[in-house]
């Protein structure tokens, strides 16, 4: 499995209460999918922290995400020819 942080700013724009974090996480079969949070300022006021703490959060859903994945087959949308 690979993370890769693909998003991480203060959130909202106009007036932040938090950061907002992303990441694209690819499973070993190549198949990927986006997952996001909101950190709260309270809980990290660095964007270091925000990321560790988006990661914990988020852990068990990409663990249930990334081992249903890894059940598909690669081979599933690749191209093939006659």
């Amino acid at each position: 499995m690979k993370i890769v942080v693909s998003r991480l700013e203060q959130y909202p724009e106009d007036e932040p209460t938090g950061w907002a974090v992303g990441f694209n996480v690819v499973a070993d079969n190549g198949r990927s999918f986006y997952v996001d949070t909101v950190i709260s300022f309270d809980k990290a006021s660095k964007d270091e922290d925000a990321i560790t703490v988006a990661l914990q959060g988020l852990k068990k859903s990409i663990n249930t995400r990334v081992n249903a994945l890894n059940k598909k087959s690669a081979l599933i949308g690749s191209e093939v020819s006659l």
